[in-house]
């Protein structure tokens, strides 16, 4: 995600399964990658409430998580031309401070009721929808809304 989100940065996350978090296009998410398995509902409860590995950092090290920019929301149709020029249903996706590139096809894809196509901030070295297509909502922890550490980087992460 970056220039926006660099790797050593902390980002303060709204998890899903605490509460209801209507996700749009620009609005920044952290999923389950689709390589690793969802946790199934007694694991995500018991997940959710141990604040303490977010202190400890005692986390599930063998479960990969991303962090991506949503630019496709359920039943919208996403295409990315071979300037790298992002549109969803037609409309031109223009997001601050990406680095953005040129890709050798072009993509179009209409998403389903429950998929989302989401794409890093650093386009030009970033494993995200165009590589593993789109993500369903049972892969998304939460929203990240502020970019909290360094101190002095605090930002909010969906203007």
């Amino acid at each position: 995600m970056f220039p926006n989100i660099n790797i050593n940065d902390r980002v303060l996350v709204l998890k899903d399964k605490l509460f209801d978090i209507e996700y749009s296009v620009g609005d920044v998410i952290v999923f389950y990658s689709p390589e690793s398995s969802s946790p199934n509902n007694s694991e995500l409860l018991i997940e959710n409430l141990k604040l303490w590995e977010l202190i400890n950092n005692e986390g599930n090290k063998n479960q990969t998580v991303y962090i991506k920019r949503i630019v496709g929301t359920p039943g919208d149709e996403i295409s990315i031309n071979k300037n790298g020029e992002v549109f969803n249903n037609n409309i031109q996706v223009i997001t601050e401070n990406v680095a953005s590139t040129v890709i050798l096809d072009d993509i179009s894809i209409k998403l389903s009721d429950d998929e989302y196509f989401v794409l890093g901030d650093n386009r030009d070295n970033s494993f995200d929808s165009r590589s593993f297509g789109p993500i369903t909502s049972s892969r998304i922890i939460g929203k990240a809304f502020f970019k909290i550490y360094p101190l002095d980087q605090i930002q909010n992460l969906n203007d």
